[in-house]
C-alpha cells in the first residue's frame, strides 16, 4: 500500500507562452510518518527516442511531510531551446511530473503538450527559424496519463514492480499507461463469445436429438407396416385362426400354427 497518494493537480497556466514558466498546483496525503523527503521533479520530453534526451526542468524536496492532506505549488522554467532541434520544438511533446521516495519513484503523471503558432499565416507556413514568441504551448490537463509504481516504503532499495506505460508509447499516442477497463471488456466479450457457443451448441443438440428422434418413429413406423403386411399375408395363407400383429401386438416373433 502507498503512503503516498497523489489527490489533485491542477495546472494553474494550462496555456501560456511557449517561453512561460510552468506552473504545478500539487495536492497529495501522507498516511504515515515519512523518514525522508519527497522529491518531485517535472521533465519535458520532446523525443521518444531516447530518454537521454528528456529534459529535467526543476527537482524539488518536500519534507518533512506530516500526515494527512498537503498542498504547494511547483514551479519551473521552460525547457532549453537549444538543445531541441528546430524541427521538435513545434507539434506534440510530453510534460512529466514524477514523485520520488528515497530515490525510488511512485508516481508518474504525464501530459500531452501542443505547440504552435497562434497566427493563422505561421501555421499555415512556418518560418525557418522559429519565433518562440509567437509559439503557445496548450497542456491537455484533462487528460493526465497516470503510471503507478509499487515500492517497499520500508526499504525502497528493495526492487520495485516495473511500470504500466512507457514514455515511449505515450509519446506515440497510445494510451496503455490510462486506467480502463478494455481488459475486462475483452474478458466480458470472451464469456459472452463462449455462452453464445454454448446457446448454439444446445441448439445444434436439440435439433440432433429432435432429428434422431423423427427418424426413429420412422423407422419404427416402417418397421411396424413391414411387420402389419407380413402378419397380413400370414392371415390370409393360414385362414381366420391366424392372429394379426394388430390384434396381438406381443405376439410379434412368435411362430402360429
Amino acid at each position: 500500500m502507498s503512503l503516498v497518494k497523489i489527490l489533485n493537480v491542477n495546472i494553474l497556466n494550462p496555456t501560456a507562452s511557449f517561453l512561460a514558466p510552468y506552473k504545478f498546483e500539487i495536492t497529495f496525503e501522507c498516511i504515515e510518518q515519512l523518514k525522508d523527503d519527497l522529491e518531485f521533479k517535472l521533465i519535458y520530453v520532446w523525443s521518444a527516442k531516447s530518454s537521454t534526451l528528456d529534459q529535467e526542468l526543476d527537482s524539488l524536496l518536500v519534507g518533512p511531510v506530516p500526515m494527512g492532506i498537503n498542498k504547494f505549488v511547483f514551479e519551473a522554467d521552460a525547457p532549453d531551446v537549444s538543445k531541441i532541434p528546430k524541427e521538435d520544438l513545434l507539434d506534440v511533446s510530453v510534460i512529466l511530473l514524477t514523485c520520488s521516495y528515497m530515490e525510488k519513484m511512485f508516481t508518474r503523471i504525464g501530459y500531452y503538450v501542443n505547440n504552435a503558432y497562434t497566427d493563422g499565416e505561421m501555421q499555415a507556413a512556418p518560418p525557418a527559424t522559429p519565433q518562440l514568441d509567437k509559439v503557445q504551448r496548450s497542456i491537455l490537463a484533462d487528460k493526465p496519463r497516470v503510471t503507478q509504481f509499487a515500492i517497499n516504503w520500508d526499504d525502497p532499495t528493495q526492487e520495485e514492480q516495473p511500470p504500466v506505460e512507457s514514455v515511449e508509447a505515450m509519446m506515440a499516442g497510445e494510451s496503455d499507461g490510462e486506467l480502463d477497463n478494455d481488459d475486462e471488456d475483452d474478458e466480458l466479450d470472451e464469456d459472452e463469445e463462449l455462452e453464445e457457443d454454448d446457446v448454439d451448441g444446445d441448439e445444434d443438440l436439440d435439433e440432433t436429438e429432435a432429428q434422431d428422434e423423427a427418424e426413429l418413429d420412422d423407422e419404427d413406423l416402417e418397421e411396424a407396416d413391414q411387420m402389419q403386411d407380413d402378419d397380413d399375408e400370414m392371415a390370409v395363407e393360414d385362414g381366420p385362426t391366424s392372429m394379426t400383429h394388430s390384434a396381438m401386438p406381443h405376439a410379434v416373433g412368435m411362430e402360429i400354427e
